[in-house]
């Protein structure tokens, strides 16, 4: 037959080695005419469109999928799932620096004509595979061999030139913008090499609302304020929706694919005006200048990647709007073209104020009276301090007020992140203590 379907599950019983594979399809590589590329997705379920897309570039090769928990769960999606025929699927499960070194490992990876790093947790990746003979290996194979390249959630996040390694686990986007140098905004340098990733830094789940009631807008754009302010690096960022996938060819053009009913976005950022103002080891970030600090290209992904934006000029595309966004105080304010300041479900600042800020003793908090609708539940009123660490918590007695006050004279001097939260959303916002 010309296809002959195998399904092996390999323990590597070498000493040392621990890694499994789990091969689909022909035990033989085969010779094409394979094309570069790279796909980052955001993180949920994977865009059949996309993945399509990928395996296409293999030319009927060998596709192999690099993680670090899991199986085997990739294998017939990819083989026989999206209907593009190929050569065989080889899931490789890396437990431990050593795998990195296996000859079989390294064997399997230089027959690849298409590359896919899972989810997870990008540490892994990050602290397992520097400096291995694996990831020498994956960076010949992108620039020599010019391979197709992609990766999910963690996957994404590793193929930029700078890498947000939540070593120290991840961070909220609070957090971030009230203190850049936050313990768990941790970055690495030159891990992988991939073309027109130059000083990029990309974010995966970019519409997930963490604890502190934010996205993940605002500690990306603090990734590109650090790259800035550390390496002096002409910023740059990519970042997906969960459901939503990005497709770039060997020229640059990157399409954007999801499901056009829902908010299934990319955005493609770059530092547009001069430096931040503050950013700085315990102060909330600044970077206003002149309220175009970056410059932002955001598309509506469909089922055809109809909308675009060209990584080689950081100038073109088509489908989407152009957006400046600025940081003033720690606080991420989007500019759309038509001049409208927009706060994004960031902070939603429209729906809350404090005051005064700085304060020394009383903080009081105004909401506006759609926050304060949360019908069977009182709002929840949350202080952070800028390390993450939750210091007060107070359930309002009269769920129908709009204003409360709070004795803060306990608090040490520092930056903190107010949360209000209800049925109807949390809104947040960062404040000082004097």
């Amino acid at each position: 037959m010309y296809r002959l379907l195998t399904i092996l599950l390999i323990l590597i019983a070498m000493p040392g080695w621990a890694q499994v594979i789990y091969h689909t399809g022909n035990e033989d590589p085969v010779e094409t005419n394979h094309l570069p590329g790279l796909v980052l997705a955001g993180g949920r379920s994977d865009n059949n469109d996309a993945m399509q897309w990928m395996l296409e570039r293999a030319d009927g090769g060998d596709v192999v999928v690099l993680r670090a928990s899991g199986s085997d769960g990739y294998n017939d999606y990819f083989y026989s799932g999206l209907g593009v025929g190929i050569n065989s699927v080889t899931s490789i499960v890396i437990t431990g620096p050593e795998d990195t070194e296996s000859p079989e490992v390294l064997e399997i990876l230089g027959n690849a004509e298409v590359v896919f790093i899972a989810g997870g947790n990008q540490w892994h990746y990050v602290n397992e595979w520097q400096d291995s003979p694996m990831l020498d290996l994956l960076n010949d194979l992108i620039s020599d061999k010019q391979i197709t390249i992609g990766g999910t959630s963690a996957g994404m996040a590793v193929l930029g030139e700078v890498v947000f390694s939540a070593e120290e686990g991840t961070v909220w986007s609070s957090e971030a913008l009230g203190n850049p140098y936050h313990f768990r905004v941790k970055l690495e340098k030159d891990f992988l090499d991939v073309p027109f990733m130059q000083q990029t830094v990309t974010d995966s789940h970019y519409n997930r609302i963490h604890d502190d009631g934010m996205d993940r807008h605002g500690r990306h754009v603090t990734f590109m304020a650090r790259m800035v302010a550390d390496w002096d690096m002409d910023a740059r960022g990519i970042a997906a929706n969960e459901y939503t996938a990005i497709a770039v060819d060997e020229t640059g053009k990157a399409r954007v694919f999801g499901h056009p009913n829902f908010d299934d976005y990319a955005y493609f950022l770059q530092k547009y005006g001069g430096p931040p103002e503050t950013c700085t080891q315990g102060e909330p970030l600044h970077w206003e200048q002149g309220q175009e600090a970056l410059k932002v290209y955001k598309i509506k992904g469909d089922f055809e990647g109809t909308g675009w934006f060209s990584l080689d000029n950081y100038e073109e595309g088509d489908g989407g709007e152009w957006q400046y966004w600025y940081v003033s105080e720690g606080e991420l304010v989007v500019v759309t073209d038509d001049d409208t300041h927009v706060q994004e479900p960031l902070s939603r600042e429209k729906n809350m104020k404090l005051f005064p800020n700085p304060a020394a003793d009383i903080l009081t908090v105004t909401l506006a009276e759609p926050a304060m609708k949360a019908p069977g539940r009182n709002p929840e009123i949350r202080i952070f301090s800028a390390a993450g660490t939750l210091v007060r918590r107070e359930i309002p007695a009269d769920p129908a007020a709009v204003v409360h006050t709070i004795n803060v004279s306990d608090l040490p001097p520092g930056t903190y992140i107010l949360t209000v939260s209800s049925e109807n959303g949390s809104f947040s916002k960062s404040w000082t203590k004097e």
